[in-house]
């Protein structure tokens, strides 16, 4: 969709200094604290409806208050809501929905699945960018069609990156740069690429320039895997030859929401194609899936500027999303902005994005906001990790990374520890001496929110091992690195044990 434009400065705008706005013209601005548990509980209404109608299917159908199956079979929606849980705080209902995932997902299933929607396998290609889709099971069907859209091709650096730091296999970020290093090689001599290529021969299909669908978590990923990684030359690729950049352009960044904000107000959401010089939709793209890109792009300018204008489309989005798309059973895709006829959809990006920007928007001391000047240098036999300083980096469907807890569980090849053995260790001698200290530096208001409860002990993990099945678990990644304290890092949120 074009409206993705705005993804990349707003995220490039998150990384200047914060100021703080005036109030509105009519000197009062959203209750941000009225909206925050608003948003809340639009989460638990969609939230609930998915897990008493349709789990264990990929999404909810919410007229008709059943599921279904749409990118894999692998219940979807609770994978996309589970780090959501955290931002609002709900810590317990994580681990459970942590065990059930782990008791009830199987990925070695019949199933053709999208490689960008899922994010995994079928890069064996002689280009090196992979198929669009892929059986689960059996890998690349005979017959599967070659041809790529460029997302699907350049959206797998930061998870796969991150793979790899956690695993020490170096395989996962080595696909995934090889698949965009090949996709920036086919562009233009101009410097654009089109929408869908040839995997296979390299040749581009749809010739089409643009930042919209098919194409934009493709920019979004240059410079995500660049500040990610460190990495100047993934920067250098999205600057491009003429080293023109995004970076910090905030007024222009400012100019281009206001334009679509404008549309959201003429029709209560955006249309997947609006026609400019009309002032209308186009035809046959009239709907709105309840899609983020909008409400992320105000949640990362208003962290940037502080401008109350972003918090009334904050509000506006609250206003109609309940109005028009809340049903019995959850919220349903508008399928006519003009007429506001719903569909029988919710997609699960609703509950990973849209109303996780949502809260964010109107939750100012979130820890996903940390600035840095609170965080906890923790020492460890392997040197000193930094954690909990903020900086987090979303993946294109909202899921956060902490680059500095990924650097402090990083796992090198030839250190392959088990997890398992290295945890009873570190409870062996937390029990016969503290050897190890846990230091909070703070130089700012800012504080995380308590996180109570425990993923992770010798004793509960004991007991769990004799109640596994056959079938051998790969256990949840812990870090080598963390302090007694830690029971698990996962999407680079630590939590720590309050005894």
């Amino acid at each position: 969709m074009p409206f993705r434009l705005l993804i990349p400065l707003g995220l490039l705008c998150a990384l200047l200094p914060q100021h703080h706005g005036a109030p509105g013209p009519d000197g009062s601005a959203p209750d941000p604290a009225h909206y925050r548990e608003r948003v809340k509980a639009m989460f638990y209404h969609a939230y609930d409806s998915y897990l008493e109608n349709a789990f264990p299917f990929d999404e909810l159908r919410p007229l008709t208050c059943d599921g279904h199956d749409t990118w894999g079979s692998f219940s979807l929606t609770l994978i996309d809501a589970l780090d959501t849980l955290l931002i609002l705080g709900n810590v317990s209902e994580f681990q459970r929905v942590v065990e059930v995932l782990q008791d009830s997902v199987d990925f070695d299933i019949d199933v053709n699945a999208s490689v960008f929607e899922t994010n995994i396998r079928a890069f064996q290609t002689p280009t090196g960018m992979p198929y669009g889709t892929v059986n689960l099971l059996h890998g690349v069907n005979p017959g599967e069609t070659p041809v790529t859209c460029t997302a699907g091709i350049g959206t797998f650096i930061v998870e796969f990156a991150t793979l790899s730091s956690l695993t020490g296999d170096p395989v996962f970020e080595d696909v995934a740069r090889v698949a965009l290093m090949r996709l920036w090689e086919s562009r233009s001599d101009i410097g654009l690429v089109g929408n869908h290529i040839d995997v296979l021969t390299g040749k581009w299909v749809a010739q089409d320039a643009g930042i919209g669908a098919g194409v934009d978590s493709y920019f979004e990923y240059l410079v995500k895997g660049a500040i990610l990684l460190q990495d100047k030359k993934l920067m250098a690729m999205f600057l491009g030859k003429n080293g023109r950049s995004l970076i910090g352009d905030i007024d222009n960044a400012m100019r281009t929401f206001l334009n679509y904000y404008t549309v959201w107000k003429q029709f209560g959401g955006l249309p997947e194609f609006y026609n400019i010089p009309q002032g209308y939709t186009v035809e046959k793209r009239e709907g709105y899936p309840l899609r983020p890109e909008l409400i992320e792009s105000a949640m990362y300018l208003y962290r940037a500027t502080g401008d109350p204008t972003l918090l009334e489309l904050g509000r506006d989005a609250v206003e109609s999303i309940e109005k028009i798309s809340k049903v019995e059973c959850g919220f349903a895709t508008i399928k006519d902005l003009r007429d506001h006829k719903l569909d029988n959809r919710m997609e699960s990006f609703f509950l990973a994005e849209t109303v996780k920007y949502l809260y964010l928007l109107f939750d100012p001391t979130n820890f996903i906001h940390n600035n840095g000047s609170t965080f906890d240098a923790v020492i460890t036999p392997y040197g000193e990790c930094i954690l909990g300083a903020g900086g987090y980096i979303f993946n294109t469907e909202a899921h956060p990374i902490d680059p500095a807890a990924l650097h402090c569980c990083q796992r090198l090849k030839e250190e392959q520890w088990e997890v398992e053995d290295l945890m009873r260790e570190f409870y062996s001698l937390k029990r016969s001496r503290s050897k190890f200290q846990k230091n909070t530096v703070s130089s700012g208001p800012w504080e995380p929110p308590a996180r109570p409860g425990t993923l992770f002990s010798p004793e509960n993990h004991d007991q769990a091992r004799e109640r596994k099945p056959a079938k051998q678990k790969v256990p949840l990644l812990s870090c080598p690195s963390q302090p007694f304290t830690s029971k698990l890092a996962l999407l680079g949120q630590v939590f720590l044990d309050s005894s």
